[in-house]
């Protein structure tokens, strides 16, 4: 009866579910951002290496998507299922192959693509609103009920703003989010406010949507250095994806509403680099994408892994 089990659970995750570990076939991609189409049971990957959008099925066969000129290096991504929409944040940190010195460090914006066909729909230029400054646009958050955008830029200490016609605003600039190297890195849509993660030093901010001005950090005993990714998990918690010196997957509990948090488990289990998650079917999913390999001139990585994250 056992047997008879395992085989029939077998036989289910093969043809329906995702592996625990699914490891995307396409050598170099160098992948930065991660969503899923639960309606085509694929994962949606940027690539901060080509510029590129592309789709990994269970098996982890790529296909790319969106090819669009625009695209240096595609960071962050959302989908807008009900509006058949792919929002990508795009920036050039001179690694891409289509890095050159007039958008390198410079440019800051977000594509957004039919996410049934790849097809361009509008691309906004945030960089145009912080002329001069240096920019990289980062991650991606989405308010589902009027398909406003949120866009974090790690080298200009602001936010932005863009509504589902396309306008784009700075939604808040500060002091607070300045600082060396990568600042603002991950961004999430908690109820009626933002969380937002700063890299370098593991600081999360709490930023009403009604209010942004009225930014607090939250409350924490520790500071997640190299906090990359941010993901709300079935519960409710926050999950925060940290590279760096600490690569490791937290999972943070909070009491009210973040004025503070605390860590209740993390998964340190051979992270490479990791930048970001989703959830499928409930469970966390999270992005190994090797990025200091790339930084860092090594030979080029083959493959690379879509991990489910245990805690």
């Amino acid at each position: 009866m056992r047997l008879k089990i395992l085989i029939l659970l077998s036989i289910f995750t093969s043809c329906y579910g995702i592996p625990k570990n699914v490891w995307i076939d396409k050598s170099g991609l160098y992948p930065e951002g991660l969503e899923y189409d639960s309606q085509k049971n694929n994962f949606v990957v940027t690539s901060l290496k080509e510029g590129s959008v592309g789709l990994v099925d269970k098996t982890g066969k790529y296909t790319r998507l969106v090819n669009d000129p625009n695209l240096i290096s595609a960071i962050g991504i959302r989908l807008d299922a009900k509006r058949d929409r792919i929002l990508v944040a795009n920036s050039d940190p001179g690694v891409s192959v289509k890095t050159s010195p007039l958008t390198q460090k410079k440019i800051a914006g977000l594509g957004i693509y039919k996410l049934s066909d790849g097809s361009l729909i509008q691309y906004v230029n945030l960089s145009a609103l912080l002329p001069g400054n240096l920019h990289f646009a980062n991650d991606i958050a989405l308010d589902e009920k009027d398909g406003t955008v949120y866009v974090t830029d790690s080298f200009s200490p602001v936010i932005y703003k863009v509504s589902l016609e396309g306008q784009a605003t700075i939604f808040v600039k500060d002091q607070r989010f300045a600082g060396e190297g990568f600042n603002l890195n991950g961004i999430v849509l908690f109820k009626d406010y933002l969380i937002v993660a700063k890299d370098n030093d593991g600081t999360l901010f709490k930023i009403p949507l009604n209010e942004p001005q009225n930014i607090s950090m939250v409350d924490m005993k520790e500071k997640l250095i190299g906090a990359d990714g941010l993901l709300k998990d079935a519960n409710g918690d926050l999950v925060v994806i940290a590279n760096g010196p600490s690569q490791t997957v937290y999972k943070l509990l909070t009491t009210n509403e973040f004025k503070s948090a605390k860590v209740i488990a993390a998964n340190k289990k051979n992270w490479r680099f990791n930048t970001t998650g989703v959830l499928v079917r409930d469970q966390p999913y999270v992005l190994n994408a090797e990025l200091d390999s790339l930084f860092g001139g090594k030979p080029v990585i083959d493959k690379f892994e879509i991990r489910r994250v245990d805690f």
